[in-house]
C-alpha cells in the first residue's frame, strides 16, 4: 500500500508550528487525471487546486494529466492501492463496487440543472446516505463530492421538430438510463463510443448523439451534424471528483483536512461552470458553422416529463432486484427533494459562484465533522 510521504521543510510552515519557529513535514499528494489539459474539470477544479497547494508549505504536489499516470477505469484500483492520491472516478465504469451510485446515475433526466444536480448529489451521498460513503470505504476510498456536465441534448443530422421525428432515429446515447428514453420515443440505439460518434454520423451510422452542445466543438460534430434540439436531456453527475487515497487522507491533520473539503466545495462549482461556459462558448459560434438551433418542441418536453416520472418505478426496482439497495424508493425520495432544494438555492443566488460556494459549503461541507472520512 502507497503510504503518505513525509518531507522535512525548512522555515516557518503552517499554523500553530509556524509561531513556534519549528519545521514541519509536507503531505506529498500525487494528483492523477484521466481528462486532458482542456477538459473543464482540469481548468475548473483540479488546475486552480493544484495551484493553491503549490502555495503552502504543508503540501508537496505532483500532477498528471491526460492518462499520463491512470486511465479512466484503473483510477479505481490506482487510488485504493495508493498509486496516486487523488483523482477523479467515473461512478458507472465501476457497478459492483458502487451500487449506490447507480441509482444516482439513474436519476440523470430528472435534474432541473447542472448546478442543482451537482450539489444535490454530493449532500446527498455526504450527508444522507452511509450506505453510499461506505462503498467508497470499501475501496479504501474518501469521497468528497462531485460535478455535473452540461445537459445533454439532441444533436442530428436531421431537423427534430417534434417527438414523432424520433421515431427509428438510430441514437448514440450516454447511459443505460437514456436508452430506456431512446426506446421509449421509438429510437433506435446504436452502441458505439464517444470517440466514433463522428465517424457515426458521417456515415450514416447515426443520426442523433445525445450530448452536451460542447460536443459540436469537442468532437468536431458541428461538421456533420447541423441541428441541435434544445430539450434538457438531464446530466451525468455520478462522479467522485476529489477521491482520495484513504491513508493518505487519514494522516492528514485536521486543518489540511479542512482546507481540502473547502476546496472540494470550489471545485464542484467551478468544474460544473466551466461545462456551462464551455457550451456557451460553443453555442455562440453555432451559426458560423451552419448548425441551427431549435427551440425544445412541447410535445418533447412533455414526453420527457412523462418518462421520467414512469422510470421511477425502474429505478427502484432495479436497485432493488439487481443491485441489492435496502430501500431505494426513500433514496429518489431524498433525491429529488435535494434537487428542489438546490434548484431553489441556483435560482435565490442567480447563479453567483461566490454565492453559491458560500451556500454549498454552509449546507453540507461545515456539517462534516473535523474527522471526516479518517
Amino acid at each position: 500500500m502507497f503510504k503518505l510521504k513525509w518531507l522535512v521543510a525548512s522555515g516557518f510552515a503552517a499554523g500553530t508550528l509556524f509561531a513556534a519557529g519549528l519545521s514541519v513535514a509536507a503531505t506529498s499528494i500525487t494528483a492523477s487525471l484521466w481528462v486532458g489539459p482542456k477538459h473543464p474539470v482540469a481548468v475548473g477544479a483540479y488546475d486552480p487546486y493544484v495551484a493553491e497547494l503549490k502555495k503552502r508549505d504543508d503540501f508537496d504536489v505532483k500532477y498528471f494529466q491526460g492518462g499520463a499516470l491512470l486511465g479512466a477505469k484503473p483510477t479505481l484500483s490506482g487510488l485504493r492501492d495508493g498509486i496516486a492520491d487523488v483523482g477523479m472516478m467515473a461512478m458507472t465504469y465501476f457497478p459492483a463496487e458502487f451500487p449506490h451510485a447507480q441509482l444516482v446515475a439513474d436519476m440523470g433526466l430528472s435534474t432541473p440543472s447542472s448546478l442543482a444536480a451537482m450539489m444535490a448529489v454530493s449532500e446527498f451521498n455526504l450527508l444522507h446516505c452511509p450506505a453510499c460513503l461506505q462503498e467508497y470505504q470499501a475501496q479504501n476510498i474518501v469521497y468528497t463530492g462531485t460535478y455535473s456536465t452540461a445537459p445533454y441534448t439532441i444533436i442530428s443530422k436531421v431537423p427534430i421538430r417534434s417527438a414523432a421525428d424520433l421515431q427509428g432515429k438510430k441514437m448514440r446515447v450516454p447511459g443505460s438510463l437514456w436508452s430506456r428514453w431512446a426506446a421509449d420515443v421509438g429510437g433506435v440505439e446504436v452502441n458505439v463510443p464517444s470517440s466514433e460518434m463522428y465517424e457515426g454520423l458521417d456515415k450514416g451510422a447515426l443520426d442523433i448523439a445525445i450530448q452536451a452542445i460542447g460536443a459540436l466543438r469537442s468532437y468536431s460534430l458541428w461538421d456533420t451534424a447541423k441541428y441541435v434540439t434544445r430539450v434538457n436531456l438531464g446530466t451525468y453527475h455520478s462522479l467522485s471528483l476529489m477521491s482520495y487515497n484513504h491513508d493518505t487522507w487519514a494522516a492528514m491533520s485536521n486543518e489540511q483536512r479542512r482546507f481540502l473539503l473547502n476546496d472540494a466545495a470550489r471545485a464542484g462549482v467551478d468544474a460544473t461552470l466551466q461545462y456551462l461556459k464551455t457550451d456557451e462558448e460553443v453555442l455562440a459560434k453555432s451559426k458560423e458553422h451552419g448548425v441551427e438551433v431549435i427551440k425544445a418542441p412541447d410535445d418533447l418536453v412533455k414526453q420527457k416529463a412523462d418518462f421520467v416520472e414512469g422510470d421511477v418505478e425502474t429505478i427502484v426496482k432495479d436497485s432493488k432486484e439487481k443491485r441489492g439497495i435496502e430501500d431505494p424508493a426513500q433514496e429518489v425520495k431524498t433525491l429529488r427533494e435535494l434537487l428542489a432544494k438546490w434548484q431553489g438555492i441556483v435560482e435565490e443566488t442567480g447563479g453567483d459562484r461566490d454565492k453559491l460556494i458560500a451556500r454549498f459549503r454552509s449546507e453540507v461541507y461545515d456539517k462534516l465533522p473535523d474527522d471526516y472520512g479518517v
